[in-house]
């Protein structure tokens, strides 16, 4: 059995990448870039100004004092997308909007509300220095920089770097193609009689919104009973794209049958079994016998609670990878005051749904309630996972606890 590091660490090592493509930038949100962009021009293009405002040249403002004003004459106006036809001659300013290139002969830009405009003219009763208020050209990037680097997370921000500088079109790895199998003869659908015995296939349900939320492609294999022969038509199905995700049949039972099967078509099983609560029954491996590519098997437990975990703990970050994302962030996580004792006997790391509150005295969490891995509603009243690390026993009220934001 490995330790949570040591498994997470397993995953990661190795992985194949996925092939890129090339798409419009509004298409490419939440994607990875797969090239270093440079820049083809200065950023701003030209010394432009920052606010509303008058600019003039600083020199003219040295003798202004709160009792005696400069007066300077107003020659002209500049609005954003044009060009001061002239320059600033001493005693001179012109009246300049946010954007607006900075007139020849201007090194500053005072705000108008600091000024007393009167009569074509404008009073000033303070000096100011040169720079004021001036967006230098090339102050945000240099022609031939690099503006965005491969493996950069394609954020709004991030696109919008892109359109200020005219980048239409960027390549981007492709979107992994995540095939997702359930397991289990007493799985139904949504859509069917609940028989006695039976029980919903909410994990294909929480599956999918995890996939479509780390920015890959679900392919929904459906739903495949404990038998045999069809269990491996749609594993081996599954081996076709880039990623195969299942849950349930993991564990030691008579009909447990995922292990053998995904060993039976060629899957290098790197590890079964992780020191963590909930999740332990959770196994990985690689196919390298599908023909075009290897492809990561996660063979995830059947419990709502633990296929919840183990893919956010441990197919997550592999999925970030996978796409292409070169810095793995983990997820944000604090420190929070328990409120309450939490027993703990093992040497395994828990993940434990709790409610995280912003108190005057800081911090604090509480559990959900149960901790059974398959009361799936505790995830939903949570806001955090308390994370109780391996060598951590019984916690008393009042002790330090790591929290990681769901």
């Amino acid at each position: 059995m490995l330790s949570f590091r040591e498994a997470k660490e397993t995953i990661l090592k190795g992985l194949p990448g996925v092939p890129a493509e090339t798409l419009a930038v509004r298409d490419v949100m939440r994607r990875i870039l797969a090239e270093d962009l440079t820049a083809e021009t200065d950023l701003p293009a030209f010394d432009n100004s920052s606010m509303d405002g008058y600019a003039l040249r600083a020199a003219d403002t040295i003798h202004a004092r709160h009792d005696r004003c400069v007066k300077l004459q107003v020659i002209g106006d500049v609005r954003a997308g044009e060009f001061f036809d002239g320059s600033l001659m001493p005693g001179t300013a012109v009246r300049i909007m946010t954007g607006a290139p900075i007139p020849e002969g201007a090194d500053a830009v005072v705000e108008q509300e600091l000024v007393d405009a009167r009569n074509g003219a404008i009073e000033i009763s303070e000096h100011f220095t040169g720079g004021r208020n001036i967006r230098r050209k090339g102050e945000e990037v240099r022609k031939g920089s690099v503006v965005l680097k491969q493996g950069t997370y394609l954020s709004p921000a991030a696109i919008g770097v892109l359109a200020s500088h005219g980048i239409g079109r960027v390549k981007v790895f492709r979107q992994p193609r995540v095939a997702l199998l359930t397991t289990g003869s007493e799985v139904v659908d949504v859509d069917v009689p609940l028989l006695p015995g039976k029980i919903r296939n909410s994990n294909a349900y929480t599956l999918w919104g995890l996939i479509v939320d780390s920015a890959c492609k679900p392919i929904d294999l459906g739903k495949v009973g404990d038998e045999q022969s069809e269990l491996r038509s749609r594993i081996a199905e599954g081996l076709r794209y880039d990623v195969l995700v299942t849950t349930g049949g993991i564990s030691v039972g008579k009909h447990d049958l995922v292990l053998q099967v995904l060993k039976d078509l060629g899957v290098e099983i790197r590890f079964w079994q992780v020191s963590i609560k909930p999740g332990m029954p959770m196994a990985f491996g690689i196919c390298d016998a599908s023909g075009s590519h290897p492809v990561p098997v996660f063979a995830l437990p059947g419990n709502p609670v633990s296929t919840f975990v183990t893919f956010l703990q441990l197919v997550r970050p592999a999925l970030r990878r996978l796409s292409g994302e070169v810095q793995l962030h983990p997820p944000l996580r604090l420190f929070a005051r328990l409120e309450h004792d939490f027993p703990k006997k093992d040497a395994k790391r828990h993940f434990v749904r709790g409610i995280v509150r912003n108190d005057p005295g800081g911090l604090s969490v509480s559990v959900t309630g149960s901790q059974s891995s398959g009361i799936l509603s505790s995830l939903v009243a949570a806001n955090c996972l308390i994370v109780i690390l391996e060598e951590q026993q019984d916690l008393k009220a009042g002790d330090e606890v790591e929290i990681e934001l769901l």
